[in-house]
């Protein structure tokens, strides 16, 4: 009887729960609202190295953004790495939402929350204390 790989098992883990995140893979065409004025731009989702990390590539208006999101077996949860000018870089835990998923900021920074539907992403950022989201863009697939 074979004996099982424990690095095996791990990647093969690993690239099963980065599945939850393929949702964004492909390109995407966005329109929506940020700091009070209109945006649009692009999004395009990546799968990386052996399926078990997703790259996703935000441009909207000047302003761009790179998240990485992946499944850490070691800590048992999701996360994703986030970039954006200004050498900004932070990592947050990912839960899932009956819709989509959400990053866990600490008090006094943004939520982040993304919902899927078929053929369409939408992302909300919220500053703690505010009713309305300060960036609002629907994603719908630019193929």
């Amino acid at each position: 009887m074979p004996v099982p790989d424990p690095w095996e098992e791990r990647l093969a883990r690993t690239r099963a729960e980065a599945r939850r995140f393929y949702a964004f893979l492909g390109d995407w065409v966005g329109a929506g609202e940020a700091h009070g004025e209109a945006t649009g731009g692009t999004l395009s989702g990546v799968a990386l190295l052996d399926g078990s990390i997703v790259e996703v590539t935000e441009r909207t208006g000047d302003h761009d953004d790179k998240s990485f999101y992946r499944f850490d077996p070691d800590l048992g949860g999701y996360q994703v790495l986030h970039m954006m000018a200004g050498a900004h870089l932070r990592e947050y835990p990912v839960e899932f939402t009956e819709s989509g998923l959400v990053w866990v900021t600490p008090p006094g920074e943004p939520s982040v929350e993304w919902s899927f539907t078929p053929g369409e992403l939408c992302c909300e950022v919220v500053w703690p204390g505010d009713l309305r989201p300060e960036v609002r863009v629907r994603w719908r697939r630019s193929r």
